[in-house]
């Protein structure tokens, strides 16, 4: 891969790579944009493929962070970490520690929350090298489980759709797929019952399907390979992203497509693919920033009245870019790249009057 036609592509400014052979640290960190602030980098330990798909993973989750931020109206930017590595093997507290020491040479150009594979613990070891840490549990002085927040902004996101397509906001009887019960897809299930929806799941992960099936008897199981076909009203994908391919685009059967996975759609062909069916189909960078709103509201002291009322931003953000897809008739993922893009541009040259 061309490094720097991918850092083009994705508008990103800076790519670092940490080394530490002693301590078995492989490290991508890509900074989007800092416009807004320090950049926010999501930490996500992965055993990739090759170096060229760390790479280009770690350049994506930065533009996403970016657009989430902006789509936000939050004083921070954008960015992400990726460690290589089996999470399994290469973890230790000088593997935490050694990161630590290498984000504390930013100075504050970055900040840091876990992701796929890096655990609270995980940063508490970094934390002891670095006080750039956000997002950890209210015993250390942070603001908790981020889970929960951007489960809420996707049940936010959910609502504005449902406004637009079947001029109610409410949830409550509507059939919700869900693909994906991990952390963040888990809290939406039970927010999704506390709306009186009714909602089927599926995980590749047996054991995960059983937790939540354990704590909510009533929602319906299907197997990984089936659950796109199910017919329902709103499919949540909270898995990988590029999920939705355009073979599983012809055989859909619902209104809206709505989750916390960044970019379900595999590419443009899939996206116009359920477009012209008439299914609405929301980015999850526009819905899935709970997080976002959350820790960074810990820069000014956390408070979780605030950040709960902030939350409902997202569905008046949401039903305005749906609204401004329909009457010009455009992607909804494009309005909304347009919109983050616009208001970074608006307040850079606010910046520029200092």
């Amino acid at each position: 891969m061309d490094i720097f036609d991918t850092m083009k592509k994705t508008k990103s400014k800076e790519v670092l790579f940490f080394d530490e052979p002693k301590v078995g640290l492989k490290a991508i960190l890509a900074i989007n944009n800092t416009t807004l602030g320090p950049a926010l980098c999501s930490c996500k330990l992965y055993c990739y493929k090759s170096n060229d798909e760390a790479i280009d993973d770690a350049l994506k989750i930065a533009k996403y962070n970016t657009y989430r931020s902006a789509l936000s109206r939050r004083d921070i930017g954008g960015g992400s970490i990726i460690l290589l590595g089996d999470p399994e093997k290469v973890k230790s507290e000088q593997y935490f520690r050694a990161l630590g020491v290498f984000i504390d040479k930013l100075k504050g150009k970055v900040f840091v929350v876990s992701e796929s594979g890096v655990t609270d613990e995980d940063l508490l070891d970094l934390q002891r090298e670095t006080e750039f840490v956000l997002g950890l549990p209210e015993i250390y002085e942070g603001s908790g489980d981020r889970a929960t927040k951007t489960a809420k902004g996707v049940l936010w996101g959910m609502k504005a759709a449902a406004k637009e397509k079947f001029g109610d906001m409410s949830l409550k009887d509507l059939r919700i797929s869900v693909r994906g019960v991990g952390y963040v897809g888990k809290q939406l299930v039970k927010e999704l019952l506390n709306e009186g929806a009714s909602v089927t799941i599926t995980d590749k992960v047996y054991d995960k399907i059983k937790e939540v099936q354990d704590l909510y008897p009533s929602i319906k199981v299907v197997k990984p390979n089936e659950l796109y076909k199910e017919k329902c009203d709103i499919f949540a994908p909270c898995a990988f992203d590029n999920s939705i391919t355009s073979e599983e685009a012809k055989e859909m059967q619902c209104s809206i497509i709505a989750g916390s996975t960044n970019c379900a759609i595999s590419d443009k062909k899939a996206l116009k693919i359920l477009t012209d069916k008439g299914i609405l189909v929301l980015p999850g960078y526009l819905i899935n920033s709970g997080d976002v709103i959350q820790v960074s509201n810990e820069l000014d002291g956390y408070s979780i009245e605030k950040t709960n009322s902030e939350l409902k931003s997202i569905y008046y953000r949401t039903l305005n870019i749906l609204q401004k897809a329909k009457e010009e008739k455009r992607f909804i993922s494009d309005i909304a790249i347009e919109e983050a893009e616009n208001y970074i541009k608006e307040i850079s040259y606010i910046k520029s009057l200092r």
